[in-house]
């Protein structure tokens, strides 16, 4: 009797094999035989899920996008203050660092895969991160004079510029719970009124 899979889990796992190869060997030096060996399958089955490593590259980054839209939204729109959110977010990134940092140079490397659907991301961050700004700014916790779009940006950037400098020499950095506080502290000096 033939094996029934569920192509849902067949493909995570096959994800997560090319994140784990992928982050040994980057996106370049990695081929669909590479990722089909540590999935445990042979490279014609891993095409029946994926018919190229653009594909699964593209699903890689998706997943990502996602899992990190998710994170963002969940502090974002929790309970709270604008200005508690905005911390929230901001220590659960810098608490991610090590974790995203074991895999930096597949991060890296796939969102410059995709620049098209990288800017419809970074659009949706800054417009979720905007709205709590705004929020603050209309509650008196966050400076008026501030252009919210561009703070969001400032925030995305800081963000987003530790973790490459986590990537590239995390002993240049505090421990991230330091680096969360720091980051805190610099953001309320930076927003307040």
């Amino acid at each position: 009797m033939p094996k029934i899979v569920n192509a849902e889990i067949q493909r995570e796992d096959i994800r997560a094999a090319a994140r784990r190869v992928f982050a040994q060997r980057g996106v370049g030096g990695t081929g669909l035989a590479h990722v089909a060996a540590a999935a445990g399958m042979g490279r014609s089955s891993l095409y029946h899920y994926y018919a190229d490593k653009d594909s699964l590259v593209a699903d890689l980054v998706r997943e990502m996008l996602h899992q990190e839209r998710d994170l963002f939204r969940s502090c974002l729109c929790g309970g709270g203050s604008a200005i508690g959110r905005l911390e929230a977010l901001v220590r659960a990134c810098a608490t991610l660092f090590p974790e995203w940092a074991a895999f930096g140079r597949m991060i890296i490397e796939l969102r410059l895969a995709d620049a098209g659907m990288l800017r419809g991301y970074f659009r949706e961050l800054r417009r979720d991160i905007r709205a709590v700004i705004l929020e603050g700014q209309a509650d008196a916790s966050v400076a008026s004079t501030l252009d919210a779009g561009v703070l969001a940006s400032i925030l995305i950037g800081a963000i987003d510029g530790l973790l490459l400098q986590y990537f590239v020499d995390p002993d240049a950095l505090p421990s991230p719970e330091a680096l969360a506080q720091d980051l805190v502290d610099t953001m309320r000096r930076m927003v307040a009124p």
